[in-house]
């Protein structure tokens, strides 16, 4: 079989979790042969896996590299792509009905036909769609008080969006199965293929993408309108690929509720959790000689370091001898969130008690460094630093947040969980593990054995090898041609401002695409509350 794999920021050119997690599909699944599109940010990123002989191909696409020569069409296609546009951005901006969410796809999907001719992104790179949005804002109904799209603001928009819309022209190869590793710009990838091929398509999502939006817009300064029109779009695209993919594997229950909720049918999702090769994980055989908390993973916002390095300050009242080790990669766009942690470490005086040990060859070093592993994580999807780090039998300490808690066990003797943002209950938990050495001990011993039992890779790898059976037979059989346009319950963009104060991206692996721009508003506790739809 030959899958198309489309990723965004992750494999092959970062580690992290995601790009671990598509390296485990391809290396595993030898028998068939793979394509990867990487859509990144400037298209001279290097590839930092090691391609297996089954890997055919590796496109590298970038999304913010300068736009090609702008072409004008005459009056009859210029009114066409006009015309979808306009369509485009009148349905994203409207009502939350059936009706719309039809004439998004319409839209979307007429675009990709012009593309088969003429590049979308070509069109875009004289005026956008920028006139089309602010003809769609005119013609809405704005909340009260809100007051008419500025042009600047439509320039801003338009340059997020339009970047996401020239992905359109991107070209797959002949392939059996497109899989989208997450929604967004990756699942546009795929949509557009599968629109014009007819190949069948399945979506995984480690993260829920349209979440990760709305928390790491709430760091933006753009102008509230800015950020509501990133958002109609994201939100309608998101909804749009629920609908239109034949198979949505999320790699959690969590991630399931909420593509439930957004328009996803129960007969399309089904949850395919992570594996972990127990022969690369055995189990660790000694500790650390001075009490040591280690974290593995990139140094990024979305892990909120500033809690554990605090959380880190409390530890050390009462385990004076404690030690904080960081390992992971550092992109440069994170370097500023570096500098800040530091800063905050100084001010905390740790001294050289915190250190960062920069990239580790594997999450093994890192794990074995520490006496417990840490995650405090804002969001994620099912980490595989977690359970990588039970499957060697080390203790954890994590956020509950996205599916960690399927991570662990119900009863917490295979971990620990904690709120997010806590540093005062997340140092708790650390010291209760570092100062009793029988249970931390055997907290590590069930988390192995926990592990062993739940994530075997290739229990993972033999529920994908089933699922690209099964969506290629169904397409066959044309069974998935109608994949009705669920009703989808209304999450109000406007709503996010005063619900998500701090925000962050839930994978684990930087995207390329949008970079963080806010919501407009969710009332208090409106988003956690969706979090337990379901």
């Amino acid at each position: 079989m030959r899958i198309a794999m489309v990723t965004e920021g992750t494999y092959p050119v970062t580690t992290g979790g995601v790009s671990t997690w598509c390296d485990q599909l391809v290396t595993g699944m030898d028998e068939h042969e793979f394509e990867v599109t990487a859509i990144v940010a400037a298209g001279r990123e290097p590839v930092v896996w090691t391609a297996p002989a089954n890997l055919r191909a590796v496109r590298r696409v970038p999304m913010w590299a300068d736009w090609p020569k702008p072409l004008r069409l005459r009056t009859a296609g210029r009114r066409k792509a006009e015309g979808l546009l306009g369509t485009m951005w009148d349905a994203a901006l409207g009502q939350d009905v059936p009706e719309n969410h039809e004439r998004f796809g319409e839209a979307l999907r007429g675009l990709a036909e012009i593309s088969a001719t003429v590049p979308i992104g070509r069109l875009l790179a004289t005026r956008g769609s920028i006139p089309a949005l602010l003809a769609a804002w005119a013609a809405q109904q704005v909340p009260d008080g809100a007051r008419p799209l500025h042009v600047g603001e439509a320039v801003l928009a338009c340059g997020l969006v339009d970047r996401m819309l020239a992905l359109l022209d991107v070209r797959l190869g002949d392939v059996d199965v497109v899989h989208a590793t997450g929604n967004g710009p990756s699942a546009l990838v795929g949509l557009a293929h599968m629109w014009r091929t007819g190949t069948p398509g399945v979506l995984t999502e480690h993260g829920v993408y349209l979440r990760e939006r709305y928390l790491a817009m709430s760091k933006s300064s753009l102008p509230w309108a800015v950020r509501r029109a990133v958002m109609a779009f994201t939100s309608a695209l998101c909804r749009l690929a629920y609908r239109q993919y034949p198979r949505i594997l999320p790699v959690n229950r969590f991630n399931a509720r909420w593509e439930r909720l957004l328009g996803a049918t129960e007969a399309q999702i089904e949850t395919v959790v992570n594996g972990v090769d127990p022969a690369t994980f055995t189990a660790v055989e000694s500790e650390p000689a001075v009490p040591t908390i280690s974290f593995v993973g990139r140094i990024d916002p979305l892990k909120d370091l500033e809690t554990l390095i605090r959380a880190f300050a409390l530890v050390r009242e009462e385990v004076p001898g404690a030690r904080l080790r960081l390992f992971g990669p550092v992109q440069r766009s994170n370097l500023p969130y570096q500098q800040h942690l530091q800063a905050v470490a100084d001010e905390l005086r740790l001294g050289d008690s915190l250190t960062w040990e920069g990239p580790s060859a594997g999450s093994r070093p890192a794990i074995e460094a520490g006496s417990i592993v840490a995650l405090s994580s804002i969001s994620e999807g099912l980490p595989f630093t977690v359970v990588e780090a039970m499957m060697c039998g080390r203790a954890t300490v994590n956020t509950d947040v996205g599916g960690v808690s399927e991570c662990l066990d119900e009863e917490q003797r295979t971990g620990r969980l904690v709120p997010a943002r806590d540093p005062r209950a997340f140092a708790d938990a650390c010291v209760e593990l570092l100062t009793d050495d029988l249970l931390r001990r055997r907290t590590g011993r069930l988390a192995r054995q926990h592990s062993l039992a739940k994530f075997d890779l290739q229990v993972c790898l033999d529920n994908y090898r089933n699922q690209y059976t099964r969506v290629v037979a169904s397409a066959a059989e044309g069974a998935f041609a109608g994949v009705p346009a669920a009703h989808v319950p209304a999450v109000d963009v406007a709503a996010l401002d005063a619900q998500i104060t701090d925000g962050g991206l839930t994978d684990v692996d930087e995207p390329a695409a949008v970079p963080a721009a806010t919501a407009p508003v969710l009332e208090a506790d409106e988003l956690g509350a969706l979090d337990r739809v379901g």
